[in-house]
């Protein structure tokens, strides 16, 4: 397609959008997928399909398990935590495998702006964080409560404090696992957690995503004053609304690239820079992620020394 906007030849296929149509980057020379290369997809298919079908197969005995003793129970209900998120994300892996090779497949290129800013990116996004908490904080519960029965070997059943305190321990997890994953997309909080602005093709003067910082470029040309460089996003809306009013007599159409929208893979966004707004919530995470995880195998180091010492003393 002949346009009248020309590029230096070094920018083409150089992983930055600087044609309305995203033909620099969108060509028989260079494109991008949803997964790439062809071995993680395949990948993503295997694990996806066998994450779906072994969690279905264990939750379906666990449901089905009759408890002999409160220790039981509440030990098979967190195995059903655990593996509810592991189902879910065997649920994400399948859906972003089908849509990278069924539904979008090489058409991604040009449509991933949409894609990135889509709500079915966001839900993908909020399924896959939701199954990691869900399962590495059930896990950690867990590995606490065997460590802290290791005592209770002659008697399964609970105290009626501990039921309690557990059942808030639980119902704890899951509203952390679920409050985690849906933060970032919080309208009243877009100014942390969103990544940019896209907008149609027919705009020439924005390609692709916008950041902030790209923004108050152009507005200090425009405007010919001193901006603040922590314009929020609605502030940033007004002055682009003013800056076209004349020429498009309404506001421009624009979406959010949201926190989820990082990557086609639409995965919580683990790597920042120390300027991203998002700096702090993602390494507070990755540290309770870290910290979780240390004491998960601490918990299990703590099992297996008492379990030898136990058959130590039966010899």
């Amino acid at each position: 397609k002949e346009t009248q906007h020309y590029i230096n030849i070094d920018k083409k296929c150089d992983g930055v959008f600087d044609c309305n149509d995203y033909s620099d980057e969108c060509n028989e020379k260079c494109s991008s997928h949803i997964i790439s290369p062809w071995s993680l997809k395949i990948l993503a298919w295997i694990l996806g399909v066998m994450a779906v079908s072994f969690n279905i197969l264990v939750l379906f005995r666990l449901v089905n398990d009759p408890s002999a003793n409160s220790f039981a129970a509440v030990n098979n209900l967190l195995r059903i935590l655990i593996s509810t998120g592991d189902l879910l994300t065997g649920i994400y892996l399948v859906i972003i495998s089908a849509f990278d090779t069924v539904v979008i497949g090489n058409q991604y290129c040009k449509s991933q702006m949409e894609w990135l800013s889509g709500d079915f990116c966001a839900a993908l996004g909020v399924f896959s964080t939701l199954g990691a908490n869900i399962s590495l904080y059930s896990m950690m519960c867990l590995s606490i409560f065997r460590v802290t029965s290791l005592r209770k070997i002659s008697n399964n059943e609970l105290e009626k404090y501990e039921k309690i305190a557990l059942t808030f321990i639980i119902i704890f997890v899951v509203f952390l696992s679920v409050g985690l994953a849906l933060i970032p997309l919080a309208d009243s909080l877009k100014d942390f957690f969103v990544n940019g602005l896209s907008y149609s093709h027919d705009m020439n003067l924005f390609h692709a995503s916008v950041n902030k910082e790209n923004h108050i470029n152009v507005f200090k040309e425009y405007y010919g004053q001193k901006l603040r460089q922590d314009l929020s996003w609605d502030e940033i809306g007004r002055l682009l609304d003013d800056m076209f009013t004349n020429n498009y007599n309404a506001k421009i159409q624009r979406s959010k690239i949201h926190f989820y929208g990082n990557a086609g893979v639409c995965l919580f966004k683990y790597f920042v820079k120390t300027n991203d707004p998002q700096f702090v919530f993602v390494w507070v995470n990755l540290a309770v992620n870290l910290a979780s995880t240390c004491v998960i195998a601490f918990c299990y180091t703590i099992i297996l020394m008492t379990a030898k010492r136990t058959a130590k003393r039966v010899r």
